[in-house]
């Protein structure tokens, strides 16, 4: 089931967790006055190995070496671009091999697609080539770098123009989505010969055949309440992640297997109430998330996401409002991830990847009575997980090992630790104030033995009856129920299966 949990900003701490700042590059004294500026991110690799941040501001490009000396990032170059007219300065940057493009919605010197070659690095200055004026102000585009095609939005009736951009000193526009097609296009993404277009204001999400890219056809549409923002895929393509950028409307993970019936299987929010872009890689979502900075949400069982990691980029609070993080770029080869801040400026960080475990079961205190409606709050990052009305969690959760406070009516019954492991699902009851139980050693002598199964047995036949801890370790399977598939599980464990 299909659950959006609205949250209320009250009392405020920011939570950072499994994400660690490596450096902040603050660039506030470059922000308008209404301390807007710093716009979206994106990174370049060169030839030996070299990593860079590519970072906008108020009055152009800033490009950053965040590698050769990570706790002192260089500023290498900075690219002059249109800066009237736009208090957020919207800029947005792909690149395609060595070369960079950059598109923006200001007015002034220089509007088109700026091409800037990267080639030089680490030895020289980029190269400014000509600025491509078949489009004027853009709010963003997508290179497909198969087909090495750009996608570049623009407005009604050419709603995107697509461009070739094998020569970057000649690019040519080879196609268009126009009319009803791409139609309020606010964010392009291509995968092989399709086109997944978020298109705004029309509030639908379309999908299109371009494998003729002089004639794109529309294949279907996903309609939503918000405003079409971005969209991206999983790994495998099976499902498509978009974002609308609207207040209390969630990141959504849609079903799209058959186009004729796609379906939303899950959705996310975090405490601001307001996502603005999503990118993917390796399943996980890097979501920047405005005033709760970035958060990952680990996808692998897509009906189930699990928020895995986050780093707040904007400690002021978690209202609502188009505040701090912008983009968060993911794709660095040294495992860096970048984040930009319209506030704070841009954050290097360094992310190893957690991935998502759950846990299923019950909760019992120490007598075996379960605990219902009781709160299992995290160390980690307090998050908090209910039990129900028969005593039942269900926790998603980082792999690792974690504490969590056992409350109830607001006193601390304990404090207990559990472990996740990644990608897996595992069902098993927790008891409190009873600990190192070890299944299988029903007589507690610390050996699983033959006579482990003879105790078994004279459980089942009635012969003798367990104590609470006994029955614990004499349920080998965790289902409930001490029955001959406990015989089963305990030869196995025996001989060594």
């Amino acid at each position: 089931m299909l659950i959006l949990s609205i949250l209320v900003n009250i009392v405020f701490s920011a939570v950072n967790f499994n994400i660690d700042l490596v450096q902040t590059i603050h660039v506030e004294a470059q922000n308008s006055n209404g301390n807007y500026g710093v716009s979206d991110v994106w990174g370049y690799t060169d030839e030996t190995g070299i990593e860079y941040a590519i970072v906008g501001y108020r009055y152009g490009t800033y490009i950053y070496d965040v590698s050769s000396d990570p706790q002192n990032p260089q500023l290498i170059s900075d690219i002059p671009g249109p800066s009237e007219n736009d208090m957020y300065y919207h800029r947005d940057y792909k690149t395609n091999g060595d070369i960079l493009y950059i598109v923006n919605e200001m007015t002034g010197d220089d509007v088109g697609m700026q091409v800037i070659d990267l080639s030089p690095l680490p030895n020289g200055e980029p190269i400014k080539l000509d600025t491509y004026t078949g489009v004027g102000r853009s709010h963003n585009l997508w290179i497909d770098e198969a087909s090495e095609y750009a996608f570049i939005e623009n407005s009604y009736p050419d709603n995107i123009k697509v461009v070739d951009i094998s020569n970057p000193e000649n690019p040519i526009q080879v196609g268009t989505f126009s009319g009803n097609d791409g139609i309020d296009c606010h964010d392009i993404y291509t995968r092989d010969d399709f086109a997944y277009v978020s298109e705004g204001w029309s509030n639908q999400f379309s999908i299109y055949d371009i494998s003729d890219i002089s004639d794109p056809i529309s294949l279907a549409s996903i309609s939503v309440i918000g405003y079409a923002h971005n969209a991206w895929l999983n790994d495998s393509g099976t499902h498509l992640i978009t974002t609308e950028e609207t207040d209390l409307i969630s990141v959504k993970i849609w079903d799209i297997q058959d186009l004729g019936n796609i379906n939303l299987v899950s959705d996310y929010l975090g405490e601001n109430n307001l996502a603005h872009n999503v990118h993917v890689m390796d399943d996980q979502l890097i979501i920047s998330h405005y005033t709760t900075g970035v958060k990952i949400i680990d996808i692998f069982d897509p009906e189930n996401p699990v928020e895995v990691a986050a780093y707040d980029t904007y400690p002021a609070n978690d209202y609502t409002g188009y505040n701090g993080c912008w983009g968060a770029y993911p794709f660095a080869q040294n495992g860096m991830l970048y984040a930009s801040d319209m506030q704070n400026g841009l954050f290097i960080l360094d992310y190893s990847p957690k991935y998502a475990s759950w846990r299923i079961g019950n909760l019992y205190n120490e007598d075996g009575q379960a605990l219902l409606n009781v709160e299992l709050k995290s160390a980690l990052n307090e998050k908090s997980f209910f039990t129900n009305m028969v005593g039942q969690f269900n926790i998603g959760f980082p792999h690792g090992e974690y504490e969590f406070e056992v409350i109830q009516n607001d006193i601390l019954l304990d404090t207990i630790t559990i472990t996740f492991t990644a990608h897996e699902s595992v069902n098993e009851s927790i008891y409190l104030g009873i600990n190192n139980i070890n299944l299988g050693d029903v007589n507690d002598d610390n050996i699983i033995n033959v006579l482990d199964i003879v105790n078994i047995v004279n459980f089942i036949l009635s012969y003798s009856e367990p104590d609470f801890q006994a029955s614990i370790a004499a349920d080998v399977n965790s289902d409930g129920v001490i029955n001959v598939l406990d015989i089963i599980a305990i030869v196995n464990i025996i001989i060594g299966e």
